[in-house]
């Protein structure tokens, strides 16, 4: 709490997120590239790279449908696997 009073508001600068897509991976995995999610993810209008905006990695710009327009930087792009036993 400050000297004035007020609460902080926490704050991240970092989202993550992570789906289920049941597919065998190799039909699925060079679409969930972040300059491909247009073509699966229909609230985007546009994806494409930002050059010149970092050298350590990619950074990819997504306009949706609204027009709201986010960069997004590629930290990290893996895959886990789930064996189901009946």
């Amino acid at each position: 709490m400050s000297a004035s009073g007020a609460k902080g508001i926490a704050t991240t600068n970092e989202v993550i997120e992570s789906a289920v897509i049941r597919a065998p991976l190799s039909h699925v995995w060079h679409f969930i590239k972040l300059p491909e999610f247009d073509k699966f993810w229909s609230a985007i209008t546009k994806a494409e790279h930002v050059r010149g905006t970092s050298s350590e990695t990619d950074v990819v710009r997504w306009t949706f449908k609204d027009g709201s327009v986010v960069e997004v930087k590629q930290d990290e792009h893996s895959v886990s696997s789930q064996i189901t036993l009946d």
